[in-house]
């Protein structure tokens, strides 16, 4: 699937009709929809996906146990009436540019992931970059 065609499948969930601006707070039905839209992807692909114990989705190419992975991504909730291209630009392009290295017959040697880190924007519940920074051990659990 083109970065174009991946794209408007999520231009329009969350999108306010009286701002224009998106509401895609994390737990929420936009949110839920961003996320079958993700899941979607990654078995579109063949890669294995999963969701960890913090919310964050992960869609594999390879072992993620193999070793060293490399892994890009972003989030796909937003700040209140946010802009269209924080947090999905940077998953979408994720997708996009696996798409791009498999067709020009790319060899990984590591295991890599798309990732959409959950709650990252903190708009409901007002601490942000909940799903990276409990990954990244720099938040417990109770924190959050």
């Amino acid at each position: 699937m083109s970065f174009h065609s991946m794209w408007a499948e999520l231009l329009p969930v969350g999108r306010s009709s009286a701002s224009g601006g998106y509401r895609r707070y994390a737990w929420t039905g936009a949110d839920g929809d961003c996320r079958a839209w993700f899941r979607q992807q990654a078995e579109d692909r063949g890669l294995a996906y999963e969701t960890d114990r913090n919310g964050n989705q992960w869609a594999w190419l390879g072992d993620p146990a193999a070793g060293d992975a490399v892994v890009t991504g972003s989030h796909l909730d937003s700040v209140p009436d946010g802009g269209a291209f924080d947090g999905p630009l940077g998953v979408v392009s994720s997708f996009a540019a696996l798409d791009e290295l498999r067709h020009r017959g790319a060899r990984f040697t590591r295991p890599l992931a798309v990732v959409n880190f959950g709650d990252e924007e903190g708009a409901r519940f007002g601490l942000a970059c909940v799903g990276s920074r409990l990954s990244a051990g720099q938040l417990t659990v109770e924190q959050a």
